[in-house]
This record gives C-alpha cells, structure tokens and sequence, in this order.
C-alpha cells in the first residue's frame, strides 16, 4: 500500500514537472531579435503643444516560428532623451521568416520645449538622428524588444 501512494505521488510530481520544463525549455531556445525599420511617418491631427505622427513600421522575422504579438508600444529618443512615445493595440503576427507593416501613432509633447531643445525655430525642414525602441508584447511573457537608429525630416507647419 505505501509503495504504491509512493507511485501515485511521483506520477503527480511527474505531471507538474511536465509543464515547468516544457516551459522552460521555450524560454531557453535561442531567437533571433526582431528587426525594424520605419517605413513611413505621416503627419496626423494634434494639439497645439504637441506634434503627432503616425509611424508605420516593417518588422521582419528571421526565426523559424512567427512571432504572435496583442499590443506595441514605442519611444522616440533624440540625443539620448525620449521626446516621444505612442502605443497600439493592434494584434497580429510576423510570420517565421516574413515580415509585417504595423501602424503606430506617436505623439512628441511640449513642441516648444522640444523645438528650442533641437534647434528647429526658423528651419523651414530639418533631418534629426533618432532612435526608436519598441516591443511588441506576447503571450506568456513572450516580449519582443525591438530598435531602429535613422534620420526623420520633420517638416513643421508654417510659423512654427
């Protein structure tokens, strides 16, 4: 009798390990980072202290599975500071080995502060070096950061 609640016992520990080391064994395969490039941005309605622009951004996917994403958000840094951030709730997938065009809305805050800081008074359109770090959040913990450095033109309104 004590030898086979003992059975009963490991078969259940067996079935709880089962899972765990499923998962950790998910976790530890190693993938390659998504890349991404902004493909567009495009000026859309705003307040008048802020500036906001839809980015439209190609992620591509160099790993054998796809990546299943629900939600994005990102953070437009300029000289190594955030000057702007935007998220969407947009869900979908980048398929393994493919690539997918996400749209996200981006809003920069306090233009003056920002314009000042950047010197852009009196430029009529001016390229800025930019980086723009993202994530695309998954399924059980499944984030997948992301990063582009580039130049923008950010053509301001006239008597800006």
């Amino acid at each position: 009798m004590m030898m086979n609640a003992r059975r009963q016992s490991l078969a259940r520990l067996s079935l709880t390990a089962l899972p765990l080391a499923l998962l950790l064994v998910g976790c530890a395969t190693p993938r390659a980072p998504l890349q991404a490039n902004v493909a567009s941005v495009q000026r859309i309605d705003s307040a008048s202290m802020e500036l906001r622009f839809m980015a439209k951004l190609r992620l591509q996917n160099s790993n054998d599975t796809p990546i299943e994403y629900s939600g994005a958000s990102v953070e437009l840094q300029l000289r190594g500071k955030t000057i702007g951030t935007g998220v969407s709730s947009g869900s979908g997938s980048v398929p393994r080995f493919g690539e997918v065009l996400i749209d996200v809305p981006v809003t920069v805050s306090a233009l003056g502060e920002v314009r000042q800081a950047i010197g852009l008074y009196g430029a009529a359109d001016r390229k800025l070096d930019v980086v723009l770090k993202g994530r695309l959040n998954g399924p059980a913990f499944n984030t997948q950061n992301f990063d582009w450095h580039g130049e923008m033109a950010l053509s301001l309104p006239p008597g800006s």
